[in-house]
């Protein structure tokens, strides 16, 4: 960062506008496991070709790019070999990136290349490009949304580790996760409340995957519920978790989604949306960014605590504090019922 502070002003927008350079490079190792080869031992560019049907030569050339950002290392013997940075993209490691690189850079990317469209018009750039909403592409391209799964597993670690420590839920007997996927973070959460049950709500299609991981882990304690939050959640908890729920959807639809949760809770209950919270003026923030995401994909977005108060205002529901965690996309949002 220093030397980029120091560099000319023309050197470091040049250094912005081709970023992308480096992350289409980072999105091919991926896609060829390159990682995950390297993990026993360290190899030459032609051994890697050979083994992922790739050109020996053009390979080599992307690795050595690679390396030059300390994502790999080649050695003196011409061998490569895994980096701090490209464990990371290994497949089955805690925290890996490798299937939100894919997935950022092979399933978002023409969203993002044609985003001029989405600032035209109002509209939802992939939707443009794909011609149907990105919910339905992962569900009629299973490959893809099964990558997608795994990138959000990584987000959910992320919670696990920076949400639960930050917030008491052994205050709560029943917890509700709206739009829960797999379950595996109300089920941290019910280690950390070990009074509590929990009810994992999601689509019909995903609790069938839900259900076989709850009974593999032996989760006595965590049920399932399908259905559609822009109708109903499940009455009468305790608390209602919805993370990185929100952000998928315009304020129109965001509206339905907190009707649903008003509607269902009792008085005491609280709602508690875990999301980014972006801050006003200049101050960087990954939301900021994360929002133009929102833009391109989904038509949803980022907002801010004013932003989020008066969501809630429509929906009969008062912010009651934002909670900041240990990672700025994962703010605890509490709301209450008015």
């Amino acid at each position: 960062m220093s030397t980029q502070q120091q560099a000319p002003p023309q050197a470091q927008m040049m250094q912005m506008v081709t970023g992308f350079w480096t992350s289409c490079c980072i999105y091919t190792a991926a896609k060829l496991n390159i990682a995950d080869l390297l993990d026993s031992k360290p190899q030459k560019a032609e051994t890697l070709a050979e083994a992922t049907h790739s050109d020996g030569p053009s390979l080599y050339r992307v690795l050595r790019a690679l390396a030059s950002v300390s994502i790999f290392s080649e050695n003196e013997n011409g061998e490569f070999e895994n980096t701090v940075l490209s464990q990371t993209l290994r497949s089955n490691v805690p925290g890996s990136m490798k299937a939100m690189a894919i997935a950022q850079l092979g399933d978002h990317f023409n969203a993002w290349g044609n985003l001029l469209y989405s600032i035209k018009t109002g509209n939802i750039s992939f939707d443009k490009v794909e011609g149907m909403p990105v919910w339905e592409y992962y569900e009629t391209h299973p490959e893809e949304g099964l990558n997608f799964m795994k990138a959000m597993t990584g987000s959910t670690n992320a919670a696990i580790v920076n949400v639960i420590p930050a917030y008491d839920f052994s205050q709560f007997k029943t917890i509700v996760d709206v739009g829960g996927g797999n379950g595996a973070f109300l089920l941290a959460v019910l280690d950390a409340a070990k009074q509590a049950k929990g009810i994992v709500f999601d689509e019909e299609y995903v609790i069938e995957e839900t259900e076989k991981a709850l009974q593999e882990k032996g989760a006595v304690r965590c049920s399932t519920e399908g259905g559609n939050f822009f109708e109903s959640v499940p009455a009468g908890a305790d608390t209602y978790i919805m993370k990185h729920i929100l952000h998928d959807w315009s304020d129109e639809k965001s509206i339905q989604i907190l009707n649903s949760c008003s509607k269902a809770m009792k008085p005491g209950s609280k709602l508690l949306v875990i999301e980014s919270v972006i801050p006003q003026g200049n101050t960087p923030h990954p939301g900021k960014f994360m929002d133009i995401n929102m833009m391109a994909m989904t038509g949803g977005k980022e907002r801010t605590e004013l932003e989020f108060t008066n969501l809630f205002a429509k929906a009969g529901l008062k912010l009651k504090r934002v909670i900041n965690t240990g990672a700025p996309t994962l703010s605890i949002v509490e709301v209450t019922k008015d």
